[in-house]
């Protein structure tokens, strides 16, 4: 698998954390540090540019994993068309720091603090939108 579509499909399994507040397994926080791994490395931002791919994950996921909150729908298209949300809030947010921080064994060298890693998460999830946005725009 390309890493480009490795990072849309963690984006939008973060996308429905975010909307859910609960896993379905442990360890569910590396997508988020996998995330910020693939930014330092500038796959995240190929990713994000490659429109394509990002409908292409978005509109697979809504055939084969139908994630429902409150008896709605959570949105893959909406993840990738300008409504990607990579940071929880509330409960979730706890939910996900205490995953996060279940990890700490996994990692051979100190990762980065959970706000540390939300606020890389936050810029991720902000110039994904962005671009979206305007490519949105731009077809219109």
């Amino acid at each position: 698998m390309r890493a480009e579509r490795t990072f849309w499909e963690k984006a939008t399994a973060a996308h429905v954390f975010c909307h859910k507040g609960i896993f379905s397994g442990e360890r569910f926080a590396r997508h988020w540090y996998d995330l910020v791994k693939l930014d330092d490395i500038g796959l995240a931002d190929v990713a994000i540019a490659d429109r394509a791919l990002a409908e292409a994950v978005a509109d697979h996921k809504s055939m084969f994993f139908i994630e429902k909150t409150g008896g709605r729908i959570i949105s893959y298209p909406d993840a990738v068309q300008g409504q990607l949300r990579l940071v929880p809030d509330g409960d979730a947010r706890k939910v996900l720091e205490k995953d996060y921080a279940a990890m700490a064994v996994l990692f051979e060298t100190t990762p980065p603090s959970f706000d540390d890693l939300m606020d890389r998460c936050r810029s991720i999830e902000e110039r994904a939108n962005k671009k979206a946005i305007l490519a949105g725009t731009a077809a219109s």
